[in-house]
């Protein structure tokens, strides 16, 4: 299992449309990549971020509760923070693992780009011995 953590801010509340919020999303997937489960909250500003920790995630979720007069999510947010707290360490392992795939696969795209330009300028190159 990993997890990505989303916060985009926006315009959310239809009764009041000029009143700017953060959402705060949090999704949960498999190793395969299929979906797990998902929170989402939304607030005056971001209550995590990508480097936090299932236990740092588990902990503002508490926190923006704590701030809440009533949540129709409540139970919802409740399970996710169980759920981060019991799984926090193979949460953790998964999104490093996850991380480091992206990370190789960037490698190996940046990779195959040098060679490409490495061609061509080696291309080059021999044109112009060839031209003198």
């Amino acid at each position: 299992m990993y997890y990505t953590i989303t916060t985009s801010e926006g315009r959310f509340n239809l009764l009041n449309p000029s009143e700017v919020k953060f959402s705060n999303q949090l999704i949960i997937y498999n190793d395969d990549g299929s979906f797990l489960k998902s929170v989402s909250v939304t607030a005056a500003g971001p209550i995590f971020d990508d480097g936090d920790e299932p236990e740092e995630i588990a902990e503002a979720l508490e926190n923006w509760l704590r701030g809440m007069l009533y949540a129709s999510e409540e139970e919802e947010i409740r399970g996710m923070i169980r759920f981060l707290r019991e799984h926090s360490k193979e949460l953790l392992k998964g999104k490093l693992r996850w991380r480091i795939k992206r990370i190789e696969a960037k490698i190996k795209k940046l990779n195959e780009k040098k060679e490409r330009l490495q061609q061509q300028y080696e291309k080059l190159l021999t044109e112009d011995r060839e031209g003198d």
